[in-house]
This record gives structure tokens, C-alpha cells and sequence, in this order.
């Protein structure tokens, strides 16, 4: 990986400056009350890794999700943003 590659990654793995709408958006959609939107929602967050720090304590809620797959999904978005996270500080 080049230089050029490199900071392009980096700039792809950085949160935005401002508020993020489909982030926001995505928050809203994890108190949607059917739990196939929760748990589709949790995975979209998890795929933004780094991106999607702010939405941690939204995720942090649904780990007690009546939903048993919402739960784990919620955890597994969670390990993923933190790893990511971790990452980036490195």
C-alpha cells in the first residue's frame, strides 16, 4: 500500500467534522419497535466501524434487547466500532 493509499484509507475511516444525517437516522431506527429494522440497523452501524463511534451508547441499550439476535447483533456492532477505534488510535 502506497502513501496516497494509505491516506485515502485513513481519510475513509475518519468520523465526519459535523453531524452525520445517515448516522443520525440510523440511531432513531434502533427504537423502531419491529426488531428485524433493530437488528438490520445494528449491522448497517457495525459495517461503518469507526464511523458509527457515536452511536455506541444507543447500541449499549439494546444489549438487553427482548430480542435475543438484536442482542448479540447490538454486541457484535459494539466490538467491531471499538476495534475500529482502537485501530485508528494506533
Amino acid at each position: 500500500m502506497g502513501l496516497f493509499d494509505f491516506l485515502k484509507k485513513k481519510q475513509q475511516d475518519a468520523p465526519p467534522a459535523g453531524p452525520d444525517p445517515e448516522l443520525e437516522a440510523l440511531v432513531r431506527k434502533l427504537k423502531d419497535p419491529d426488531a428485524k429494522v433493530r437488528l438490520d440497523t445494528c449491522h448497517k452501524l457495525g459495517a461503518m466501524k469507526a464511523r458509527a463511534a457515536s452511536a455506541r451508547p444507543a447500541l449499549e441499550e439494546l444489549i438487553v434487547d427482548p430480542d435475543g439476535d438484536v442482542c448479540l447483533a447490538a454486541a457484535e456492532a459494539m466490538s467491531v466500532i471499538l476495534r475500529a477505534m482502537d485501530q485508528r488510535q494506533r
